[in-house]
């Protein structure tokens, strides 16, 4: 880890750069740069933030805004003014991948995370931590204990957004981590009172909190606003005897001073109020968060880096990753959240593990090597989860996803127990064609003839891993099902998609061996085979030996799936056409009925 030490006496910095322990070439190097330019800087940011906000809440409209160029024109100006030459170069070439910026008070409000050095921004490049000098903490020794977590949801019963964001990171939590390893507890509405909470934070490793804040210029006057105007304050917690590893405030203005110029006092930041009360890493929102599914999802996706054994800064730089990729060019989500602390801080630290607890999906594995009815269907999902479509739109995109997932899925265990010639009959055309949830009670039947025969499988425990997911696809099917059937409100649809997204994505890792199973139309000549594997199906020549190689000769002409590690291959039986426009192929799976959602009112 980079730690940067910047002191700041009037209008000049003084900058220490400690590599490790130990200290580097940069020492007490200044440069001088005046309060007005900082807080004109600070400024600029938020306007932008106001701009960005305008152009989501009015994605119907015509808006000539690029966010994006325009926060990176601001960032490599003020980067330049505020570092000396040989910082700016210490941050260009270090191969280190995490900073920690032991900043003077004064510099506290500074957006670190957005400086850009004409390559790239800082947040693209580092895990980011800031803190006041030194209070670095180093990981709990607390291999194989079970963490607690504290979600703390709209305690004033207020913010429709916040309900559904504790609600959903519970239950994707519960789904997610084994209860070996985590105790998850929930608390939301006017149940939230002052005794209880001081009671059941004190024994808690993450602390979550959803809702409202209140300022104050004490510091320790600082905290969470509760039902009929009581205040939880940071001077109570820190009284409680807290030993907390993180907390987590997704709310308006969390990490931001209270007051509107430079401010001198760092415990005037709600931040500093919180660290000092003895928590060890603290993550805060910038300014104030947009209510919708896009601030669940980077939530969501930066505790599934902290149950895989990430470090705090390393899963906010995933989250912050991701979201950068996928969310709107001009949503600024990733921009927003600050961690206050040591970015390389474990919470889970399992040595003894030889597995992580939780991965986490790469898209780009999906797009590019899954077969290509999941490749295709999950990248027009990404696609439309980063445009300026409707919750509905991407609704129906998720259940695209599932869909193929369940067609592949199915049919290469249905190919695989026929070419043990057991007696099922496949639906394979329109005439015999069901709904999914009689298609996945036929999968689970087949996968049970496997079992109890103990006859291996084509797909590596393909029995245990669906059998693991056997309540989740079934909670999914009775969703589409009752979305077929009757209208939901829009919150309802908000707070599914989530989830529903979590669990398809989970399902998608759990399946990993698909990026070695090729799907594809044997050629009868000595042309390429035609692969249905990644989003766009193409020729190609498979990479196998030539011994290898006479395993397609006796499939001439015919679909096959190929197991490329296994070495393995079984006729694959569906159909393909071809498509009018393009001319491409497409597999055709007509044993399947599609969910039809338009006959409700979503």
């Amino acid at each position: 880890m980079l730690s940067l030490i910047i002191d700041r006496v009037g209008n000049v910095n003084i900058f220490n750069v400690l590599e490790g322990n130990i200290p580097g070439e940069e020492s007490h190097i200044q440069s001088t740069i005046d309060d007005d330019l900082i807080l004109e800087y600070i400024e600029e940011v938020e306007r932008l933030v106001r701009v960005s906000h305008a152009v989501l809440n009015h994605s119907n409209k015509m808006v000539n805004a690029d966010i994006l160029q325009d926060l990176r024109t601001l960032g490599e100006t003020f980067f330049h003014q505020f570092f000396p030459e040989s910082i700016i170069e210490k941050l260009k070439t270090t191969h280190k991948r995490s900073i920690h910026f032991n900043i003077d008070p004064a510099l506290a409000m500074i957006p670190w995370e957005l400086l850009h050095d004409g390559n790239a921004f800082l947040s693209d490049k580092f895990r980011i931590g800031k803190t006041i000098r030194g209070g670095v903490h180093s990981s709990p020794h607390r291999f194989n204990q079970k963490i607690k977590m504290l979600i703390i949801a709209d305690p004033t019963e207020d913010l429709l957004g916040a309900q559904k964001e504790g609600e959903a990171l519970f239950s994707i939590l519960s789904q997610k981590v084994p209860s070996d390893l985590l105790e998850l507890e929930f608390i939301g509405g006017k149940q939230v009172t002052k005794l209880k909470l001081l009671s059941l934070i004190k024994d808690k490793h993450i602390i979550h909190y959803s809702g409202h804040l209140h300022f104050s210029e004490d510091s320790l006057e600082n905290g969470w606003l509760l039902s009929d105007g009581k205040i939880l304050k940071a001077r109570e917690i820190k009284s409680s005897g807290i030993d907390t590893d993180l907390v987590f405030s997704n709310s308006c203005m969390s990490a931001k001073s209270a007051g509107k110029k430079i401010n001198n006092n760092f415990l005037n930041q709600y931040a500093g109020a919180f660290l000092t009360a003895g928590i060890k890493t603290f993550i805060g929102t910038n300014w104030e968060i947009l209510d919708n599914e896009r601030t669940i999802d980077f939530t969501i996706r930066f505790y599934t880096a902290i149950f895989a054994q990430k470090s705090v800064g390393e899963s906010l730089f995933y989250a912050k990753e991701y979201a950068r990729r996928n969310y709107h060019s001009n949503d600024l989500t990733w921009a927003n959240y600050s961690l206050f602390g040591n970015p390389d801080f474990k919470i889970v630290t399992n040595e003894k593990s030889q597995n992580p607890t939780q991965k986490i999906i790469n898209p780009s594995a999906v797009t590019d090597f899954y077969p290509s009815p999941i490749a295709s269907s999950y990248s027009k999902f990404l696609i439309t989860q980063k445009s300026n479509a409707s919750e509905v739109e991407i609704l129906k995109a998720t259940i695209h996803v599932f869909e193929s997932f369940s067609q592949v899925i199915g049919m290469i265990i249905f190919s695989d127990h026929k070419s043990h010639s057991m007696d099922k009959a496949i639906p394979n055309n329109l005439d015999d064609a069901i709904n999914l949830r009689k298609w996945w009670e036929l999968v689970y039947s087949c996968l049970w003839d496997f079992q109890k025969l103990k006859i291996s499988t084509f797909l590596d425990s393909i029995s245990l891993k669906m059998n693991a997911q056997k309540e989740t696809i079934f909670k999914i099917i009775s969703w589409l099902e009752t979305w077929e059937d009757k209208s939901m409100q829009k919150e309802e649809y908000e707070s599914y998609l989530i989830i529903l997204q979590f669990f398809i994505e989970n399902l998608l890792l759990e399946m990993n061996e698909l990026e070695f199973v090729s799907i594809l139309l044997v050629s009868e000549n000595q042309n390429p085979h035609y692969y249905f594997k990644g989003k766009k199906p193409s020729f190609g020549i498979p990479s196998t030996s030539l011994r290898d190689k006479d395993l397609f000769l006796s499939h001439k002409g015919n679909l096959v799936m190929y197991h490329e590690k296994k070495k393995m291959i079984l006729p694959y039986v569906t159909y393909f056409k071809e498509k009018r426009e393009s001319g491409d192929l497409e597999l055709v799976f007509s044993g399947l009925i599609p969910t039809i959602l338009e006959k409700s009112k979503i």
